[in-house]
């Protein structure tokens, strides 16, 4: 363990070291693409996108000074994703987490924690309010594309945007009156199996879309070793539905003003897997069950487009949206020869939300592109608690002695914001991006049963964060860029006003005191693409702080009246720094249907508590994908293949539990895949998808908050459109 803190000067030293590498990542592409010149042909490429995410402007990927990845269409229909998550799994920096529960999968980006990063759906935020984050419940097949934004992005997307934002955007109606699609994909790893269908089209001004998709899978296989002896992961089954309804009209006498209403409802059913390694004295069993994690959504939007030469767009949104948990778990321990306790907790919690924005896009001055908005969200938490711990001695005589806490908690967050952000093309293939947001966000504590909260006064807290970009085209098919932006993430409702039962039957006590989350970043980056080499690459060093951690009533001093000294707390009390280089290239060869890709991360994660700090932090060093891609046509149908390699270096993370320090480590590993298949027809077109993931059987677990993975497996995916 590294109980060092990293100072400025370590730091100017990490960053003078990625540059190097930086340099040296951006050099070797070049080197290719001068012998490629002669014979290659510039083709549209990931860095040819255009999109908003980025800057809330519409903004290839090439010229956006932040660190903005898109996963497109045809990427997501190569793929039989068995969630979002994993169809962004191998975007630089992006790691998925399901914390046991195997059908919420979530996302870390650049080590931050998931209720760090901010989950779009069409713009439109949602929001869980629990300690790990937002899963992704959205219909693979119903998606169009995915932004992600790596790194803070709070100025432009509200306040959870500390590590980053994933926008997903979902299908408008086909371009045909009527358009049918259907598709089902079969995983072997989990006997599993997803099946869809959509009905879309447009008829004059009006265009449509209805969707539905099911599935459900069972207990995952994976390797004889450490986690299992019979080869089957036991808590890894799950499933889910979802319907999808899209209307949309298009008006106006040039055709630009677009009115759509979306809605859609996800319904879910998870187990939960326990770590053996967790099952050690005193815990004798530990249990949880998902059996509900209900999502339904409606939303509305309004956008028009060259209104006149000053107003360019505006866009004007607003949705509500409610999600019903139920969630129970099951605890036994044995702290001494002669007591054993039973707790079993159940949650049963709704989530309601609501909100939007509203953007005006101006271009005041022939140099100047100005987007101001508005953006207001209610999140409203309404929790229903009940504990009952069952405590059973045998000295000096047998007694059983059963108690029950039933506890009922409402509160909720306003948060109200106004942005602004300007593109100055200042002087010849410069462009400066400035960005503001102020937030006024209150907090208020409506019921409860605590008697420590029950006279708590309602919380504000006003906060301005800030943004500047800056990038510089001035070598051919070249783009530079450096970055400042800053993250801010509120805590959450259950933090703030919400206890949480321990399998012991301590509690960790709400803090209605607490502090937001802060970061500061800094990025530089080079974007390459000429004669079939891409290069898109990123060095990056982010220092965040008033980490929202727990510690003892009797060490904090913070408690309330009426908690106990052995309750725990929630506290700002930690610090993060982070550096580290992204890398997404490929270079396709002349002549040659094949193109070699990589695309990863080498990352450093320092952890600063009260007491010490760790660098083993539960991040890898190094993780990502290499491969090499094939594609040509055959027979009228296009055909593709995809050879590659996912890995990721050791794992250390280390805890102080008491007065003692606890590392748990996870090796590194790696697996062998092969996917291939093909697209045939114009007008009924057919799709097909295999993939063979873990072809050598590794047993593997990417992270400490992620189940292990699948082995030796096939996937197979089908779609027809009429």
């Amino acid at each position: 363990m590294n109980h060092a803190i990293m100072g400025r000067g370590e730091a100017s030293a990490a960053l003078r070291v990625g540059a190097r590498a930086l340099a040296l990542a951006f050099s070797l592409p070049l080197a290719g693409a001068a012998f490629a010149q002669e014979t290659g042909t510039q083709h549209a490429t990931w860095l040819d996108t255009i999109t908003v995410t980025g800057t809330r402007t519409e903004t290839s990927v090439m010229n956006n000074p932040a660190s903005v990845s898109v996963v497109d269409r045809e990427q997501i229909e190569r793929q039989a994703p068995e969630s979002i998550a994993e169809l962004v799994r191998d975007v630089p920096g992006v790691e998925v987490v399901d914390a046991s529960a195997p059908g919420m999968k979530r996302l870390r980006i650049r080590g931050e924690s998931s209720h760090r990063v901010t989950i779009l759906v069409d713009g439109q935020e949602i929001t869980d309010h629990s300690d790990y984050g937002t899963p992704i419940l959205v219909d693979p097949a119903n998606v169009e594309r995915i932004d992600v934004i790596r790194g803070p992005a709070s100025v432009l997307y509200g306040a959870k945007a500390i590590g980053g934002v994933v926008n997903i955007i979902t299908k408008r109606g086909a371009p045909r009156p009527i358009q049918l699609e259907t598709g089902g994909s079969y995983y072997s790893g989990t006997r599993g199996w997803q099946g869809w269908a959509a009905v879309s089209g447009t008829v004059g001004d009006f265009d449509y879309r209805l969707s539905g998709s099911a599935d459900r899978h069972h207990d995952r296989e994976v390797p004889n070793g450490r986690y299992t002896q019979d080869g089957r992961l036991d808590g890894s089954s799950y499933r889910d539905s979802d319907v999808a309804l899209h209307l949309g009209y298009t008006f106006g006498q040039n055709r630009n003003h677009y009115l759509a209403l979306k809605a859609e409802q996800h319904i879910l059913s998870t187990d939960s897997w326990t770590d053996p390694d967790y099952l050690q004295d005193p815990i004798r069993d530990f249990r949880i069950e998902l059996p509900k994690r209900d999502l339904r959504k409606a939303g509305l939007y309004y956008d028009a487009k060259d209104l006149s030469p000053v107003v360019r767009k505006i866009h004007v949104d607003a949705y509500r949206q409610t999600v019903d948990r139920l969630f129970e778990n099951r605890v036994e321990v044995q702290p001494t020869s002669f007591m054993n306790v039973k707790n079993t907790a159940t949650s049963d919690d709704r989530n309601l939300n609501y909100g939007g924005t509203a953007q005006i896009d101006l271009a005041l001055h022939p140099d100047h592109y100005t987007i101001a908005g508005v953006q207001y969200l209610m999140d409203d938490l309404d929790t229903s608690k009940n504990s009952i711990t069952t405590t059973y001695r045998t000295v000096p005589f047998p007694t059983t002695t059963v108690k029950v806490s039933p506890t009922q908690t409402r509160a909720s967050i306003q948060t109200a914001s106004v942005f602004a952000q300007d593109e100055w093309s200042f002087a010849r293939d410069f462009k400066l991006t400035a960005g503001l947001r102020y937030y006024h966000v209150r907090s208020t504590l409506d019921e409860t049963t605590s008697a420590a909260l029950a006279d708590q006064d309602d919380g504000t807290t006003n906060r301005l964060v800030k943004s500047l970009g800056l990038t510089w085209s001035g070598l051919r098919h070249t783009t530079l860029r450096a970055l400042y932006s800053e993250g801010y993430t509120m805590p959450t409702l259950a933090q703030m006003y919400s206890d949480t039962t321990a399998g012991s039957g301590n509690l960790t006590r709400a803090n209605p005191g607490l502090k937001p989350e802060t970061s500061q970043n800094y990025e530089l980056g080079a974007r390459y693409q000429n004669a079939g080499v891409v290069l898109d690459a990123a060095l990056f060093y982010t220092q965040a702080k008033d980490y929202i951690g727990t510690a003892p009533c009797a060490s904090t001093g913070t408690c309330p009246a009426g908690y106990a000294a052995s309750d725990r707390t929630y506290i700002n009390t930690d610090r993060a720094d982070t550096h580290g280089v992204e890398l997404a290239a490929e270079y396709t060869l002349p002549g040659t249907g094949f193109t070699p890709y990589v695309s990863g991360a080498w990352m450093q994660r320092e952890l600063k508590y009260a007491a010490y700090s760790t660098r083993n932090s539960g991040v890898p060093a190094f993780s990502g994908r290499a491969g090499v891609r094939y594609d040509t046509a055959l027979y009228g149908a296009d055909v593709w293949a995809d050879l590659f390699v996912r890995a990721a270096t050791p794992i250390k993370e280390t805890t102080l539990d008491g007065a003692a320090f606890t590392t748990e480590r996870l090796p590194g590993w790696g697996t062998l895949n092969l996917a291939f298949g093909g697209t045939h027809g114009k007008d009924r077109k057919i799709q097909v998808g295999v993939q063979f993931n873990n072809i050598l059987d590794k047993e593997y677990r990417s992270s400490l908050n992620t189940l292990p993975g699948t082995g030796r497996s096939v996937e197979v995916t089908l779609r027809t459109t009429f």
